[in-house]
């Protein structure tokens, strides 16, 4: 294998973490610790962000890995972990690039993710 494809091939694995697969994962995950208020935003951040992308065209995996990064981040409670998912975060944007992904749909994932993250946190918060 070359390191053209090796560089492909680690990008798109990047990538694959901000799947909705690995997003129903990390809900599975929260839900098994009864952990309902932050079983609810994620959900609920999930659901805004793929009736935004609905809407609008955007990329489903930097929506879903925001969503995924700050609230596993905030559930842990661990910089290390933060910074780790961070930095994971980091590399499927730049991978996104890498592979000449559509830029406006790269910006849009970001943007509608962080609207879902904070609609999401706001609601369940107020509600609970």
């Amino acid at each position: 294998m070359n390191l053209n494809n090796f560089l492909k091939e680690s990008a798109r694995d990047i990538i694959s973490l901000g799947s909705p697969a690995f997003f129903i994962l990390a809900l599975a995950r929260i839900s098994i610790t009864s952990n309902y208020i932050y079983l609810g935003k994620v959900a609920l951040a999930g659901f805004l962000f793929l009736g935004l992308m609905y809407f609008f065209k955007a990329n489903i995996h930097l929506g879903l890995g925001l969503i995924i990064v700050v609230f596993l981040s905030m559930y842990y409670n661990d910089l290390r972990f933060s910074l780790f998912a961070s930095a994971i975060y980091i590399f499927a944007i730049a991978s996104l690039f890498y592979l000449k992904k559509d830029n406006s749909e790269i910006i849009k994932g970001i943007l509608f993710g962080a609207i879902a993250t904070g609609v999401s946190w706001f609601v369940v918060e107020k509600l609970f």
